[in-house]
């Protein structure tokens, strides 16, 4: 006896229908064939006559232990300890040192630990583009005479919260990116 010979179970049988439904919500079966084989499915007795309602749209569409869809769920990918705080660290360097401690941490622990690397990329990225942004507003304020020196704390307060942020996020275990970011360093 083969298992297309097998009767089929209700429970068969309606993951049969879902299939069916699913594929007529896709657009892959129309009105009037849906129907017919909804018809079908619903008469089958054995799994020979279930899965004839799928001639031509799918192998085996009801398996006898796991559903059609069926794929096993991707491992969520957590930071281990050392890359949160040596990640946190690399942040909170821009505070001392701009763009230059999170440059060395690249080089150095960012080498072994991809996490690290990740979060060191980021915060030289955003250190470098904070640089220009003070650069750039210096010479605009040495252009206007000096009206646009009041943006200097409005940046420095910005830049400040980001980098806190930046570094206080890693530290919670999340994978963040400063807005507005030049992307110079890959």
């Amino acid at each position: 006896m083969s298992t297309s010979d097998l009767l089929v179970t209700p429970e068969q049988r309606d993951r049969g229908v879902e299939i069916l439904q699913e594929m007529y919500a896709d657009g892959r079966l129309g009105r009037m064939e849906f129907e017919e084989r909804l018809d079908q499915a619903l008469r089958a007795r054995t799994r020979a006559d279930l899965n004839a309602s799928f001639t031509g749209l799918v192998s085996h569409p009801v398996p006898t232990f796991a559903p059609a869809a069926f794929t096993r769920p991707t491992k969520v990918q957590r930071y281990d300890g050392d890359g949160r705080g040596v990640g946190t660290l690399t942040h909170w360097l821009g505070f001392p040192t701009s763009f230059v401690g999170p440059a060395v941490v690249a080089m150095t622990a960012g080498s072994r630990n991809p996490a690290v690397r990740r979060h060191a990329v980021e915060a030289v990225n955003f250190q470098l583009t904070a640089a220009l942004m003070f650069a750039g507003l210096g010479v605009l304020t040495g252009i206007t005479d000096g009206f646009t020196a009041f943006l200097f704390p409005v940046l420095g307060l910005l830049w400040a919260v980001l980098t806190g942020v930046g570094g206080l996020a890693t530290a919670l275990g999340g994978n963040f990116r400063y807005p507005a970011t030049l992307r110079l360093i890959r």
